[in-house]
């Protein structure tokens, strides 16, 4: 997957511009906050399943192009805020690429005990509660 990923990395717009980030004055002169677009619909070396879950997870990032925009100022290097953005997409199809881990029979038959005994305690400390303003305006005849 990481030699597609290599291959498709012409594929990926970078541009610069100047940067809030840390640098002093060099930030108003020097371009050094990268930008990286990575268009998800044409990427063909992901599945289809895992360009889906980009989509949905990260939809505030990506424009009306379809283009998942990633921008790093965290260094006064030029260099190095790009290294940030492209792992940034790298941690993005990883995270993407995990499949969720199904619960066991245990681990369901325990969630759904846990839920049943939140259920008895939230009625148990209502009959309480219930009781006690009971008891309150029955003090007075």
């Amino acid at each position: 997957m990481f030699e597609a990923a290599n291959r498709c990395l012409d594929r990926l717009t970078v541009t610069y511009c100047r940067s809030s980030g840390p640098g002093g004055q060099n930030v108003n002169k020097v371009n050094t906050k990268a930008e990286v677009r990575f268009h998800v619909a044409t990427a063909d070396w992901l599945s289809e399943d895992v360009r889906s879950t980009i989509t949905a997870k990260y939809q505030n990032r990506i424009n009306r192009a379809g283009q998942l925009i990633v921008t790093s100022e965290v260094s006064r290097y030029q260099m190095k805020n790009l290294a940030d953005c492209l792992q940034k997409i790298r941690n993005i199809v990883a995270a993407a690429s995990q499949q969720p881990k199904q619960p066991s029979k245990e681990d369901a038959e325990t969630r759904r005990m846990r839920v049943e005994n939140m259920q008895r305690e939230r009625l148990r400390q209502k009959r309480i509660q219930s009781t006690i303003k009971r008891d309150r305006r029955m003090g007075f005849d």
